[in-house]
């Protein structure tokens, strides 16, 4: 079995579990109105988790509550928007230009998120919500592995 179908098969997830939060951050991500499986309102992500698959892992962006249920906009920055700038770079091949990984949710990784939405036929709005997280790449790395591999995980 290649890398990248080893890495979407990725279902020992199931440790991250969607709590809903009634939070958000910035105008474009409270506009987006993403809810989660129970139609609670997303919360804003705000720092990182480390999702294993077996010794390679990948930093995923989380709520402040550590739900993989939240949102990600214009007007966002920090450590969970660095995660994603990583893995729309590395295994997505969008170009972020000059600032590269700065952990501000700019332009260029708008338009890296609506490039991943484009492609995987999801709704078209450069926020990043869990469709987009289910349709991601991620670059799982450690114990002498690399892949870029998808993460799915159940509402």
């Amino acid at each position: 079995m290649s890398r990248r179908v080893r890495g979407w098969a990725v279902a020992g997830v199931s440790a991250l579990l969607l709590a809903g939060a009634a939070a958000a951050a910035g105008p474009a991500v409270a506009d987006a109105g993403e809810r989660d499986g129970v139609g609670v309102a997303a919360a804003s992500c705000t720092k990182t988790k480390k999702v294993h698959w077996g010794t390679p892992a990948a930093s995923l962006p989380v709520s402040s509550g550590g739900s993989v249920n939240c949102l990600l906009g214009p007007g966002s920055s920090g450590s969970a928007v660095k995660a994603l700038q990583h893995a729309l770079a590395r295994c997505h091949k969008v170009n972020l230009g000059a600032g590269g990984v700065d952990g501000i949710y700019g332009e260029r990784t708008r338009a890296g998120v609506l490039a991943v939405q484009r492609a995987a036929g999801i709704a078209q709005d450069g926020v990043y919500g869990l469709q987009t997280q289910r349709s991601m790449l991620w670059d799982f790395q450690g114990g002498g592995q690399r892949f870029c591999g998808n993460i799915y995980v159940n509402p």
